[in-house]
């Protein structure tokens, strides 16, 4: 595969410092590739090295609960973004991110098309799509949400991406769904649009709510992902977070619940192809493992800390400063 034939499509919000980075670093590892960015009127991107931008009337967004403080679902940014972008993409394979995420390399590309076989019931994409492990949630950990990976990033063949992407906006009674427990979605944004991707394709999906564990759901979350994607680790990837949300040593918590590669082809082994090797040790859970005990007794100094403060959202940073302070990797 050549640059030539990728198109990288950045999808977001412009901090133009991270963005210039991101472009810089692109510009290096793939020479020759088309760069778009899709992001929304208004924004300053002015001097940005990239190939087109596309720009678009933000949808705005969602919250999680009507608790004041509470974190924004943005799933619908997201799928007006990505189409848009899309629609301008002529190459055969794209590589669709996030502009808060750079890339330090072109190593993943060894993993495409490394993993051909998958189940026909289930298979959904021409070729397995690469994602990232961090956000793929195990619907068997304590997490238990099906039809859940991560949508940090994607890279396959352009023509998977529109599939995976082709879903309606999430309509406000989807995002108000239920009101009286507190909780407004129905589905997380990631589930959201793999879900309403199998739906549009005419799939029946046994999954009504977000942690809908039933066991049939569970059963046929493993199968899709055996079939239609490879989870890779953010150095697999070679994906670079600009965000301390994404540091595995500061928030080994959110990375306890998603699949490692390892765990990934385990699902691969059981139900596609019985011949691959599994990894005896998972050098990425025992990492996640032996950050979670520091990280334990940082949270517990942030909810000391920020036990007076009435404040969701004041009580968040106070925490999240502790650990950045305390875990950050100098």
């Amino acid at each position: 595969m050549e640059a030539k034939d990728i198109t990288f499509l950045l999808q977001g919000a412009v901090d133009k410092k991270i963005v210039r980075e991101i472009l810089a670093d692109l510009r290096r590892h793939f020479d020759g590739a088309r760069v778009i960015l899709s992001t929304w009127h208004g924004m300053d991107t002015e001097g940005l090295d990239c190939d087109e931008v596309v720009r678009s009337d933000d949808p705005g967004f969602f919250y999680y609960s009507d608790r004041p403080g509470d974190k924004m679902n943005n799933v619908n940014r997201q799928i007006v973004g990505t189409c848009a972008g899309l629609e301008r993409v002529e190459t055969p394979y794209c590589f669709r991110m996030r502009t808060d995420f750079r890339l330090d390399g072109n190593r993943f590309l060894q993993y495409f098309g490394a993993f051909p076989h998958a189940e026909d019931q289930y298979r959904f994409f021409s070729e397995k799509l690469l994602a990232a492990s961090y956000f793929s949630r195990n619907p068997r950990s304590r997490t238990r949400f099906p039809f859940h990976p991560s949508d940090l990033a994607f890279f396959g063949r352009t023509d998977d991406i529109r599939l995976l992407f082709n879903v309606p906006l999430m309509p406000e009674e989807e995002a108000c769904w239920d009101r009286d427990n507190k909780r407004y979605n129905r589905y997380t944004p990631e589930q959201y649009i793999f879900i309403n991707a199998l739906r549009q394709a005419g799939r029946s999906v046994p999954c009504a709510y977000f942690n809908d564990d039933n066991e049939r759901a569970i059963a046929e979350t493993e199968r899709y992902f055996a079939s239609n994607f490879v989870f890779l680790t953010f150095e697999q990837f070679n994906l670079v977070p600009s965000k301390p949300t994404f540091f595995m040593k500061v928030h080994p918590n959110s990375f306890m619940t998603c699949y490692t590669h390892n765990e990934w082809l385990g699902l691969y082994k059981k139900h596609v192809d019985a011949s691959i090797r599994v990894p005896d040790h998972d050098p990425e859970r025992e990492r996640i493992e032996v950050f979670y005990k520091p990280y334990r007794l940082c949270r517990l100094v942030g909810n000391i800390i920020s036990f007076p403060f009435r404040s969701k959202m004041r009580r968040r940073a106070i925490r999240c400063g502790v650990l950045e302070f305390f875990l950050m990797p100098r």
